[in-house]
C-alpha cells in the first residue's frame, strides 16, 4: 500500500469521503493548463465535438452554478491522458475502495467563478444518474486550486453512502415512471437538511484530493466575492464489483454505450471499452493505443 493508509480506507468506509492531503501536487500545472486549452478549443468557431470511444462528446456549459461544467475533456488532454495512466490516480482509488482493478469511466471539471449568494452546487449524489451499480465506485476529486471556506468548498452528509439509496433527480429524465428502487427526492433533501445532520465541509489545498463514494449526498457552500477561482477535476473510477445495469432514468449519460453489443446487463465492463488501469501485484497497466 502507498499513500493510503488503513486509516484513510476505515475512514471511507464510514464516512462515505476521505480526503488524501497532497497526492497530486506535480500535476497541478499540466493538469490546469490543459484545462484552459480545451475550453479555448471548444470556443473556436467551427469546433465539433464528436464521441471518442466509449465517451459521450464534450459538453461545455459556461454557466453552470456560478462557473463552467465540462465533461469528457481526457480524450482530448494529453496531460490528462498521461494523469490517468502514469499517476498514483488507480492505486489510490483501488486501495481506498479494496480492490484488486480498477478501470477510469468518465470525466468532470468544475471551475466556479461566480460570487453570488445562491449560486452553489445543490444537495445530490451521484449514484442516481450511473448507469452502473456497485460498492466498488468512486469519485476522485482533485483540488487543482485552493479551496477555502470562501472559495466554494464541497460539503458532504456523512454516512450518508451506507445502503446508497437512488433517489428520483432532477438530473434524471422527467416524466417517466422511476423503477421501483428510486426514492422521491424530497427524501434526500429532508436527510441533507435536517436539524441534526451531520454535514462535513471540505477546504482544500492545491493537489489534495477528496474520494467520495457516489451514493454520498454533497453539495458546496457559494463563492464569496473577492475568492479566486476554484478549479477541480473529478473522475469517476469502478472496482471489481461493479455491473452495468442502466434503467431509464441513467442510460442518457452514455448514449454510445447504451445499445452496445459488447454491454452485457447485469455484466461487467468490458476490458475493450474499459481497460484496467491498475491492477494489485502488477501496478500500472500498459495504456492502450490511440
Amino acid at each position: 500500500m502507498g499513500v493510503v493508509t488503513r486509516c484513510h480506507i476505515e475512514d471511507y468506509k464510514r464516512d462515505g469521503t476521505v480526503l488524501i492531503e497532497g497526492a497530486f501536487k506535480e500535476w497541478v500545472a499540466p493538469l490546469t493548463n490543459d484545462i484552459e486549452r480545451v475550453l479555448e478549443l471548444s470556443r473556436k468557431p467551427g469546433f465539433n465535438p464528436k464521441p471518442i470511444g466509449h465517451q459521450n462528446a464534450l459538453t461545455v456549459n459556461e454557466d453552470f452554478g456560478g462557473g463552467i461544467i465540462a465533461l469528457g475533456m481526457v480524450p482530448l488532454s494529453d496531460a490528462m491522458k498521461d494523469w490517468q495512466w502514469n499517476s498514483l490516480a488507480g492505486e489510490i482509488v483501488a486501495d481506498v475502495m479494496e480492490s484488486d482493478a480498477v478501470r477510469y469511466w468518465i470525466d468532470a471539471t468544475f471551475w466556479k467563478r461566480g460570487s453570488s449568494e445562491t449560486e452553489s452546487t445543490p444537495w445530490h449524489n451521484d449514484v442516481c444518474t450511473w448507469p452502473f451499480w456497485g460498492d466498488q465506485m468512486v469519485i476522485l476529486w482533485v483540488a487543482l486550486s485552493d479551496v477555502d471556506m470562501d472559495n466554494a468548498p464541497l460539503r458532504t452528509l456523512v454516512g450518508s453512502h451506507l445502503g446508497h439509496q437512488r433517489y428520483y433527480s432532477w438530473m434524471s429524465p422527467q416524466g417517466v415512471s422511476p423503477p421501483p428502487i428510486y426514492r422521491p427526492w424530497d427524501e434526500l433533501m429532508a436527510r441533507a437538511t435536517a436539524a441534526d445532520a451531520n454535514v462535513k465541509c471540505w477546504p482544500l489545498k492545491q493537489g489534495d484530493c477528496l474520494l467520495v463514494h457516489p451514493g454520498t449526498i454533497h453539495s458546496s457552500l457559494p463563492r464569496r466575492a473577492g475568492a479566486g477561482r476554484r478549479l477541480a477535476f473529478s473522475t469517476r473510477w469502478l472496482g471489481d464489483d461493479v455491473l452495468w445495469q442502466p434503467d431509464v432514468l441513467t442510460a442518457r449519460l452514455t448514449d454510445t454505450l447504451t445499445d452496445h453489443p459488447s454491454m452485457k446487463k447485469d455484466g461487467p465492463p468490458p476490458d475493450h471499452f474499459f481497460p484496467v488501469v491498475w491492477r494489485r501485484g502488477q501496478g500500472l497497466q500498459q495504456r492502450p493505443a490511440a
